[in-house]
């Protein structure tokens, strides 16, 4: 079975996957790519790619790497995030490549991310910075989440490490998904039809549902009408998921308090975007899921699955639809 590996762990990766495929009687032939784009070995042929999110940082490897989405012998990709909006996705799928992506792996880094912007406003950072260039001493009374709401919109793996944080810091936690769930640090659950009732009710409302034709402007001029006026929305999905044009409106306006946002429209954002001069807004680089160990979260996660795939079995992660539609020729 050839394997190509990639990503800063690839060396290491490649021991632990030949250790593995030999306890299963399975011969490997382990390819390694480099970031500057060379290969250690021959892909061509390869039944199994293993793509590392760390791989994306370089330029050289990618520019590698994308042919071998069109490998013919390519029976399974391993992705590096948990989005798969990007059509390249579905052209595996539809070539019948199974896709397997990382969702999980990124749960608690981008916990910690929204638990960084959900202080940053409710302490009133951005005010005691202010202050401080000014050389100005003056009190802020700042809340307290023991008596807030968070609604998170998207109730999977990075819904539930976020709210086992709000738990930690004594906050009332709503969820809205499809489907039902048992999740202790969960208080309520809403269908998408109750969503309104999560908007009126949080005091942050965090958006990181899957990126699809059921999602794609979900959270539009309406959406921002229903929410507090004092509520502020945190964006880790994807930018399309928002009505960009009301959200800002709604920020220019003040009908909420104010936004984070790691993810937008378009990206990398046009220097034109009136978001960069909103002062109740803040963007960060779509960075929201980096960790120093995502590189080791997403081996273990393979490992796993490389197992199941071997033996036939049904694989973690497993997608069978991006979930949307190609637009016509």
């Amino acid at each position: 079975m050839k394997i190509v590996l990639t990503g800063d762990r690839a060396e290491t990766l490649r021991d632990e996957v030949a250790a593995m495929l030999q306890e299963a009687g399975v011969v490997p032939e382990l390819v390694l790519l480099r970031r500057d784009g060379d290969f250690e070995g021959d892909p061509s042929g390869c039944e199994v790619v293993h793509f590392c999110v760390s791989a994306a940082r370089y330029a050289p490897a990618m520019r590698s790497l994308m042919p071998l989405f069109e490998e013919p012998k390519l029976r399974w990709m391993q992705g590096p995030g948990a989005g798969i909006d990007n059509p390249i996705w579905e052209s595996l799928l539809e070539r019948g490549v199974r896709l397997t992506n990382a969702s999980g792996i990124h749960g608690e880094p981008i916990a910690q991310y929204i638990f960084t912007y959900v202080l940053h406003w409710e302490r009133n950072v951005a005010r005691h910075q202010r202050q401080q260039a000014d050389r100005h001493w003056e009190i802020i009374h700042s809340g307290d989440l023991a008596a807030k709401t968070i609604g998170i919109v998207g109730y999977g793996g990075i819904g539930r490490a976020t709210a086992k944080v709000a738990k930690a810091f004594g906050m009332r936690t709503i969820g809205c998904r499809r489907s039902p769930c048992d999740d202790p640090n969960l208080d309520r659950l809403v269908t998408l039809e109750a969503l309104p009732e999560l908007l009126a009710e949080s005091d942050y409302v965090v958006l990181c549902m899957p990126y699809n034709d059921e999602t794609r402007g979900m959270i539009g001029q309406p959406q921002l009408e229903a929410m507090r006026g004092d509520a502020v929305l945190i964006n880790v999905a994807r930018g399309g998921v928002v009505d960009e044009p009301a959200l800002i409106e709604a920020l220019r306006t003040g009908s909420i308090r104010g936004a984070t946002l790691d993810v937008v429209s378009e990206e990398p954002l046009p220097k034109e975007s009136p978001l960069w001069g909103l002062e109740n807004c803040v963007l960060t680089p779509h960075d929201a899921g980096y960790s120093p160990l995502g590189s080791r979260r997403l081996g273990a996660l393979f490992l796993e699955n490389l197992g199941h795939f071997v033996r036939g079995e049904p694989m973690r992660n497993e997608i069978r639809s991006t979930g949307i539609a190609r637009a016509e020729a």
